[in-house]
């Protein structure tokens, strides 16, 4: 009589030959860490856990601290294309600056303030182009506030400055990858 066989062990005899060689086996670990980080920067960002605790579950990854900060530095790149509040992403940026260590924290704090003064001075210009758009559509008084993020030009100015703070975090991290380890 013939032995009917699970799937699992079909499975198994049809893979049992597979292997991975290194340079797989570090891109599965890379990418299982970069999942790891995405998950706990997700529970920061959305204020489900505070400082203490993410430097906690940061330290308990078996990783290395520039590992993890390289690859934190990517996922905020990333981060900061979506709308939505930044304050929470610098927090982070200038946590993974604390970690990393030689004075990145300090310009980790003057991105960000280089990023709200850019979005400042943009907020101004495109207030007033507003306002002249309106007075040109007869709505006008002094009374008349717009609210500037929901019109076009608000949106394409956001966009600009993140492109400017795009580039400058890519400075920041290249700093971050030559900072002595």
């Amino acid at each position: 009589m013939a032995k009917i066989k699970s799937a699992i062990e079909l499975a198994m005899e049809r893979t049992k030959n597979l292997v991975m060689d290194e340079k797989e086996k570090e891109e599965f670990a890379r990418r299982g860490l970069e999942d790891k980080l995405r998950a706990i920067m997700r529970r920061f960002l959305e204020g489900m856990i505070g400082r203490e605790e993410l430097l906690a579950e940061l330290g308990g990854m078996k990783a290395g601290k520039r590992e993890k900060g390289l690859l934190l530095i990517d996922l905020i790149l990333e981060e900061f294309d979506l709308p939505g509040d930044k304050e929470r992403l610098f927090d982070l940026l200038e946590l993974v600056g604390e970690e990393a260590g030689g004075g990145l924290a300090g310009d980790a704090r003057r991105l960000k303030d280089r990023f709200h003064k850019e979005l400042r001075a943009n907020a101004a210009g495109v207030r007033e182009e507003i306002m002249k758009r309106l007075g040109r559509m007869g709505i006008s008084g002094a009374s008349l506030e717009p609210n500037s993020e929901e019109w076009e030009e608000w949106k394409d100015a956001a966009q600009k400055t993140g492109s400017l703070f795009k580039r400058w975090l890519q400075e920041w991290k290249n700093k971050a990858e030559n900072a002595p380890a």
